[in-house]
C-alpha cells in the first residue's frame, strides 16, 4: 500500500540543523549577565541608596527589585523561540515503495 503524504513538515534531518537556530543567543546571554553583574555591583547602587521614599517604601529595595524585574522581563524576551527560516530549496522527494502513482 502506498502512503498519501499531504504534510508539509520537514524531513527529519532538516530539523536536526534548525536546532542552533532556536532560543536566545549565546550573545545577548552573555550581555545581560554581564549587565546585570554592573547593575547590582556596588557602585551603581550606592547611586540609589538615599533617603527617598517611593510610594512610602525606601528608594534602594525598590530599585533593586525594579532592574530585577526588568532583567527577568528582558530574559524572557530574549528567550523567545526565533523563528526558523523557511528553506531556500527543498530536497528531493523520496520514491515512492510501490512505483504506482
Amino acid at each position: 500500500m502506498s502512503e498519501n503524504r499531504t504534510s508539509a513538515a520537514p524531513p527529519p534531518a532538516a530539523e536536526g540543523a534548525g536546532g542552533a537556530e532556536r532560543g536566545p543567543r549565546p550573545q545577548l546571554l552573555v550581555a545581560l549577565f554581564a549587565a546585570a553583574v554592573v547593575a547590582f555591583n556596588f557602585p551603581m547602587l550606592i547611586v540609589w541608596d538615599a533617603d527617598a521614599t517611593v510610594f512610602g517604601l525606601p528608594l534602594l529595595p525598590v530599585a533593586l527589585f525594579t532592574i530585577w524585574g526588568g532583567f527577568i522581563a528582558a530574559l524572557a524576551v530574549a528567550s523567545e523561540r526565533r523563528p526558523r527560516p523557511a528553506p531556500d530549496v527543498l530536497p528531493p522527494a523520496a520514491p515512492r515503495a510501490g512505483g504506482g502513482p
